[in-house]
């Protein structure tokens, strides 16, 4: 019986410690699954947390606004930077890695956004051991693996306690529903290529989902994505590894699915799992943690 290992890990934030890096190097797996959110330092949430208390109060100040252009430029590269050097030590390891984006790194679309001219997608082109799937797929040891990265709107934001918390006018609310479709639209497409394997960076709708931080107008919300479930259900992939809420590492069954959220790579948090090659089935789980010991979660 050949079993395969697969480490699961994303959410670095511009953080990689240096002993879970030694940890993965330990474990040597067959592959790496890499959720996203190389970027979005933590010098950014601070102003994050302004600008949702400008909304309130209807302001229509950004980050660039509040903090000035000649600051807010700086940081922004000290942020595409960060993520990059991520990027880099991740394929230092020398190990094939399959990666999507997440809603705060520099693919293109939010390069675009920003107008500044990087991509961390042009640039993982030129690694040797980072495979690109943002949006995509890619097949390795018997298995397909489907990607589906970057910024999503949450359905939660559709509620009328969504609404009130974003402080979308009525035509930005048309707008965010309009790109909902699309993208939905983008997601149920790419699953017709009926993955073993779907790496999301957002979850899905009520699995490991819920918002804790307390004092946000969201806490207590549901934050996943619902085509995702729709998707999972019905082309039934092996496993589905998701990211993005740092506070719900741990695993749930969508269907025949197993879904698992390995935590935040910059709190030293990853997931190692173990794949029957041959019969294409689980054997166990390990959620890691370099300060504490490993716990093992064996599945039937």
């Amino acid at each position: 019986m050949r079993i395969l290992k697969i480490l699961a890990v994303g959410d670095f934030h511009g953080k990689f410690p240096e002993k879970l890096k030694n940890k993965i190097k330990e474990i040597n797996p067959d592959f790496i699954l890499c959720t996203g959110d190389y970027a979005e330092i933590d010098e950014f949430r601070p102003w994050l947390k302004k600008i949702f208390k400008a909304k309130k109060n209807a302001s229509e100040l950004g980050i660039k606004e509040m903090m000035g252009a000649e600051r807010y430029g700086k940081l922004l590269k000290k942020d595409y930077a960060a993520g990059k050097e991520i990027i880099k030590r991740l394929n230092s390891l020398g190990i094939k890695a399959f990666s999507v984006f997440g809603n705060g790194d520099w693919y293109k679309l939010r390069s675009s956004r920003y107008k500044v001219k990087r991509d961390y997608g042009q640039f993982t082109r030129k690694l040797r051991y980072i495979k690109n799937i943002h949006r995509g797929r890619a097949d390795f040891k018997g298995l397909r693996i489907t990607g589906f990265g970057g910024y999503l709107d949450n359905d939660v934001y559709f509620s009328e306690k969504g609404r009130k918390a974003i402080s979308d006018s009525a035509e930005q609310n048309k707008i965010r529903k309009e790109r909902y479709k699309k993208e939905e639209k983008k997601f149920a497409s790419l699953m017709k290529s009926k993955p073993s394997i779907l790496l999301t960076h957002y979850t899905p709708y009520r699995c490991m989902d819920r918002l804790k931080t307390k004092g946000l107008a969201l806490s207590g919300s549901s934050m996943g994505i619902s085509y995702f479930n729709r998707g999972i259900k019905k082309y039934k992939p092996i496993l589905a590894v998701c990211g993005h809420m740092h506070e719900n590492s741990g695993m749930c069954r969508i269907g025949r699915t197993l879904v698992i959220n390995p935590g935040a790579a910059s709190e030293g948090k990853a997931a190692l799992i173990e794949l029957d090659e041959k019969k294409k089935k689980i054997k166990s789980v390990k959620f890691i943690k370099y300060s504490e010991r490993h716990k093992s979660f064996p599945i039937y």
